[in-house]
C-alpha cells in the first residue's frame, strides 16, 4: 500500500500532523482484515502511527488518557497525541523508539529491570487524579460470574475446568479502591529501549484504559498471568511499584483472573489460536487449582 491508498480521512488526518508522509506499512488489522493502524514517516523523518478505533468507547479512553495520563508518565515513556478525529475514531502519535517487550530478547537481569520500570509506571499511572477519566463497566457479580461461565462453555472447556472457574468464582471478591488504570498493561504494550547498557521502558496503547480496581485487570494480570512461576519477576514489579498487594487486592486478583480467563481464551481462538493469551489462559486454570488462595 502506498500514501495514495491510505484513506483518505486517514491522509488529511497525517497531513495535519505531519505535512508530507511516506507510509512504512500497516501494523494491525482490523477485525474485518481492514486496516487499522498505519506507520508513516513525516519530511522530519520522525515516525508517526495513524490509528482508528473500534468504537467511540475506545476512542474516548485514548484520548483521555493521552490528555491525562501519557504527560504523568515523563519523556520517552507515552506516545504524544498529535492530531485526532473523533467522527473518523482516529488519533495520530508520535512512535516510541524501541521494541515491544513480548518479542525482545532479554537477560535474566534486563526481566527483572523491566519488570522493575513496569511497577515504576503502573504507580504513576494509579495515582493520577480520576476526575473527567472514563469510567469503567460495572456490573453485579452474579452477572459477571454468569457472564464468565456460558463463555466457557461457548470456549467448550472441559466440564472439571468449567468447575474450577465456578469453585473460583462463587463469592464476590473484597472491595478494593478504584484508580486510573491501563487496562491492558503487559509485555505486548510495553516498549523498550537499549541507551548503551541502560533500559527504558514505556508503554502505549491507552483505548482500554478507564477507572477500575486496579486488581480487575492491570494488578491481575502481571500477578497471575505473567510472574506465577517467575518470583523474581513479581518482586521486581512490586518493588518498582513501591508496595506488595494487600490480602484484599491477591484475594480480587484471583476472582477477576477466574472471571477473565474464559474471555480471554475465546478471544485467542477466535485470533488464529493466538499462543501466548491462550498460554495466560491455561496459567490462570493451573493457579486456581492450587490450594493457595493467593498464588
Amino acid at each position: 500500500m502506498s500514501a495514495a491508498e491510505v484513506p483518505a480521512d486517514v491522509d488529511r488526518l497525517l497531513r495535519v500532523a505531519a505535512g508530507r508522509y511516506e507510509l512504512l506499512g500497516v501494523r494491525s488489522l482490523s477485525r474485518t482484515g481492514r486496516p487499522a493502524v498505519w506507520e508513516v514517516v513525516g519530511a522530519d523523518g520522525n515516525r508517526l502511527f495513524a490509528k482508528r478505533h473500534r468504537n467511540p468507547l475506545m476512542h474516548e479512553r485514548e484520548t483521555a488518557a493521552y490528555r491525562l495520563l501519557a504527560p504523568a508518565l515523563g519523556g520517552g515513556r507515552a506516545p504524544s497525541l498529535l492530531a485526532e478525529d473523533a467522527r473518523a475514531l482516529l488519533v495520530i502519535t508520535s512512535a516510541l523508539s524501541g521494541t515491544p517487550v513480548a518479542g525482545t530478547d532479554l537477560t535474566v537481569a534486563e526481566e527483572r529491570e523491566v519488570y522493575r520500570q513496569a511497577g515504576q509506571l503502573a504507580a504513576v499511572v494509579h495515582a493520577q487524579p480520576t476526575a473527567g477519566a472514563p469510567v469503567g463497566e460495572s456490573l453485579p457479580w452474579a452477572h459477571e460470574r454468569s457472564r464468565a461461565l456460558t463463555r466457557a462453555h461457548d470456549a467448550r472447556l472441559p466440564a472439571e475446568d468449567i468447575a474450577v472457574l465456578a469453585e473460583a468464582t462463587r463469592h464476590e471478591p473484597p472491595r478494593t479502591a478504584l484508580a486510573y488504570c491501563h487496562g491492558d498493561f503487559g509485555p505486548r504494550n510495553w516498549i523498550v529501549r537499549r541507551d548503551g547498557a541502560r533500559l527504558t521502558l514505556g508503554v502505549i496503547d491507552f483505548e482500554r484504559s478507564h477507572v477500575e480496581a486496579p486488581a480487575r485487570r492491570d494488578l491481575m494480570r502481571l500477578t497471575l498471568q505473567l510472574t506465577p512461576r517467575r518470583p523474581d519477576l513479581r518482586a521486581a514489579f512490586t518493588a518498582g511499584y513501591g508496595r506488595e498487594l494487600t490480602r484484599d487486592e491477591r484475594a480480587a486478583c484471583r476472582a477477576w483472573a477466574a472471571i477473565d480467563c474464559p474471555a480471554a481464551l475465546r478471544w485467542a481462538l477466535d485470533h488464529h489460536h493466538d499462543e501466548e493469551i491462550l498460554g495466560y489462559a491455561r496459567t490462570v486454570l493451573a493457579l486456581l487449582r492450587e490450594p493457595n488462595p493467593f498464588a
